[in-house]
Parts: structure tokens; sequence; C-alpha cells
């Protein structure tokens, strides 16, 4: 199994390795976004570490972790109860100062299922693109590149949840807004309805509410996925 140097490794049976070689499993970017890396890193350790500077990603000049699959397709089991062996550590957590909802807050203050236990998925999720950008998309020069986020986001979420879940937290409610984004080909992008946070009666609907359901997938022939401009300023 090949391996990477990134400065400190941590061993859960040896702690700390300064400038080692860790050798830990790939992860998946998403678009626009910060990787999320599976089966790596202890929560607890990386929570005690110096504070990063804000929307910095922990690693050498500021870049993440890269991991290698072991060569057998998995991880051993992993020993979760007193008095038991070594366990592999718990996965890396996700740094991304624009959407704290991909991190799991557990009852420990650490970030991510506490040893032993899994997380149960909603059954039903849509697919979110979310666009960063200072500028309104539409107000932008036709065929300009932007990045951007995809999430897999459950449909019973809230437009108040979403709006914290993406770091939409002014103090002015009215301030934190949604904004639909719709395609209009050759890279023009068309404003759809807005929600603002100080409109109580819009903050309670549900993704599943507004039709952006488990059928936006953006596959041949189906529904598109949901574009969003997510704005607090």
């Amino acid at each position: 199994m090949a391996s990477q140097t990134f400065g400190e490794g941590w061993n859960p049976q040896y702690g700390m390795d300064p400038n080692a070689n860790a050798r830990r499993p790939t992860g998946n970017a998403i678009p626009g976004g910060v990787p999320t890396f599976p089966g790596v890193g202890n929560a607890n350790h990386f929570m005690n570490r110096n504070p990063l500077a804000s929307g910095a990603v922990p690693g050498p000049n500021n870049q993440g972790p890269v991991y290698v699959i072991p060569q057998n397709g998995y991880n051993h089991a992993v020993p979760v109860f007193p008095g038991q062996e070594s366990r592999l550590p718990n996965p890396h957590p996700v740094v991304n100062m624009d959407a704290p909802a991909l991190n799991l807050n557990n009852s420990t203050g650490g970030v991510g299922c506490e040893p032993g236990y899994n997380y149960f998925f909603p059954p039903e999720h849509t697919k979110l693109h979310v666009i960063k950008s200072s500028i309104a998309p539409w107000r932008l020069p036709e065929g300009m590149s932007m990045h951007f986020g995809a999430y897999h986001v459950p449909v019973n979420t809230t437009l108040a949840e979403l709006l914290v879940g993406f770091g939409a937290t002014n103090p002015c409610p009215k301030k934190n807004k949604i904004t639909e984004i719709i395609q209009g080909g050759n890279g023009k992008w068309y404003r759809g309805i807005t929600f603002s946070g100080d409109k109580d009666s819009a903050m309670i609907k549900t993704l599943r509410d507004l039709g952006w359901d488990r059928t936006r997938t953006g596959r041949p022939g189906e529904k598109p996925v949901i574009w969003l401009w997510i704005t607090k300023d």
C-alpha cells in the first residue's frame, strides 16, 4: 500500500508520529468544496489541536491530507469498548467554514460519530449545487466559470436549517437568503425564487415542500438538480 508524506501522523496505538508517512484511505472531492476523507484521523485529537484560522484547511500550506485505499479494499475491524485492543482512527473531520453542516457534532463535543456508533441516514435526499460567488450569478457575464459545492441533503431539512447549515447566520435575519438559480444555457443564469430568513412562514418549509426532492437527480431524461445561491450580507 503506497503512502504520501503529510507532516504529523496519528496512530491510535503509538500516538503522534512527527513527520511520518501516514497510511490513509482515499476520499472523494466535491466540486468547489473541501474533500472528505473516510477512515482517518482521531476526532478528539483533531479538536484538541490549536484552532485554525477562519476558513483554513488543516495540513501543509492549508492543503487537505492525501490518502490511499488499502490494497485489500477494506479496513480491519474496529474495537470500540474499553479494554479492547487499539482501533483505527475516526474519519478526519471535514473543514469547510461555508458549510458547517458537513460536520456531525457529537455528545462529547467532538466531530463525527463516537467510537462504536454508526450514522442512520435519512431515507430520502435531494441534490443541491450551491454556487460560491460574491456576485449574483445572473449578473455575471455569460459563460463565466463559477465554483460550487455539490451536496446530498435530506428532503425533510427546513429552509431555516439549510441557512444555518451553510453558514448563513447573520444576526439580521433578512440578510440571510436562499435564491434558486435557473440555468439558461450557454453559461447564462436566471434568478428564481428567493427565501429570506425573516419570513417565518417560509423558513418552516422543507425541501420536499418546495419540490426539491429525490426526483431532482440531474440524470438524462429526469429533473435537473437544484442550483442555489446562499448569502448572508
